[in-house]
């Protein structure tokens, strides 16, 4: 019998546990999301405004700094709602997040440069090491 028909079949009591309890996962994740209190630092030195603070911070960062309202914003969205609404790619998402939990902890914003070693694309790097195999 497959799972489809056990679960709409005669097993309806199983069917109203299996539902009852996916329904309570997901209001107790609501509920978690709802309740969860966010932290917005005073501004301090230079950072006074999501401009200079994505400047800072660097990696691609400042081209959204449009997208944030004013400086509770920066600190107030998630990471769902800046891939929803504002369009914002994972590893600047990463990067914005990162930053803004570290200006929460007292770390001033610094550039970190990204390596230079592996800039090749992994393409590049495996036609290079097939020609040195034949020299």
């Amino acid at each position: 019998m497959s799972l489809f028909a056990r679960l709409t079949g005669a097993t309806a009591p199983l069917r109203t546990a299996f539902l009852a309890r996916s329904m309570a996962t997901e209001a107790a994740a609501a509920q978690r999301t709802a309740s969860r209190t966010v932290v917005i630092p005073r501004p301090r030195g230079q950072f006074d405004n999501p401009e200079t603070f994505l400047k800072t911070i660097g990696r691609g960062c400042e081209k959204f700094a449009e997208k944030f309202k004013d400086w509770d914003h920066l600190f107030r969205v998630d990471s769902a709602a800046m891939k929803r609404d504002m369009g914002i790619g994972p590893k600047q998402r990463k990067w914005i997040l990162m930053w803004t939990n570290k200006f929460r902890l007292g770390i001033n914003p610094y550039l970190i440069q990204t390596s230079k070693k592996h800039t090749m694309k992994r393409s590049e790097r495996l036609a290079r090491a097939k020609r040195r195999r034949h020299d």
